[in-house]
């Protein structure tokens, strides 16, 4: 997994946490809208696409980023 990748996920898991604590279903002056005008946005800037577009990642392979190796790669020690 790339570094860039590995950043983008961190922030994704970031911004999902601050709308998991922030966001009530049900209410319309809680909406994820309203989170990310209000709470996200100040925090970190960025669109309402991408907003919606870290919501949709799966954070769960954060930590999981090694990738199965190739036997017949030479590795250089």
């Amino acid at each position: 997994m790339s570094r860039s990748r590995k950043n983008i996920l961190i922030k994704a898991k970031l911004v999902q946490d601050l709308v998991a604590e922030h966001y009530e279903p049900g209410r319309h002056d809680k909406c994820k809208r309203w989170v990310f005008l209000h709470v996200v946005s100040k925090v970190y800037p960025m669109t309402e696409r991408t907003f919606f577009r870290y919501l949709s990642i799966d954070v769960n392979d954060v930590n999981n980023d090694k990738k199965e190796e190739d036997k017949r790669q030479l590795k250089l020690f």
